[in-house]
């Protein structure tokens, strides 16, 4: 491909929503599996992230609340770079940051130490996006690229974004 937008997605993360976009990933990406399967993996993710933690929520035809968030995936040479934003509450933005900062300063082995105790954390208390953003960074094999975006009037955004090499490193 070279050079461009190769999906973009913006409203309610819902699971349908995510299995669709999910699976014409799976099947349009002109990568090896491996690749493919990084891409899979942190677009799920990112997603799930969108899907549970957005602040900007709406309730389907169901019943159930999701979040409201945009997900974009471009093909830069050799580099995909998957990448989502959402709405959060105020308060998060310094946690989002200090999660983020914490993993792009943790090697791939501590990062799973990280999920590992995080995951028994999470049997008592929600621990938020931390795990998501630390399986981002495993999947992708590259550090986590974010922004926390204030526009005022109480509307702060998160932006994150990975890149995943398709090359022979991959």
């Amino acid at each position: 491909m070279g050079k461009g937008n190769f999906l973009s997605y913006e409203g309610p993360f819902g699971i349908r929503i995510i299995s669709a976009l999910a699976k014409f990933l799976q099947e349009n990406i002109d990568a090896p599996e491996q690749v493919r399967e990084k891409l899979y993996r942190v677009f799920i993710e990112l997603a799930q992230n969108i899907a549970l933690y957005s602040f900007d929520r709406v309730q389907l035809l169901a019943g159930i609340f999701v979040g409201i968030g945009k997900v974009s995936i471009t093909e830069e040479g050799n580099e995909l770079h998957c990448t989502a934003i959402n709405m959060i509450q105020k308060g998060h933005g310094p946690v989002l940051k200090a999660n983020c900062n914490e993993i792009n300063q943790a090697s791939i082995p501590a990062l799973r130490t990280m999920k590992k105790k995080l995951y028994k954390k999470a049997e008592f208390e929600d621990t938020g996006a931390h795990i998501g953003l630390i399986m981002i960074s495993i999947y992708s094999d590259n550090p986590l690229n974010y922004e926390i975006i204030d526009e005022g009037d109480n509307k702060i955004y998160f932006k994150i974004s990975a890149i995943i090499h398709k090359g022979k490193n991959s």
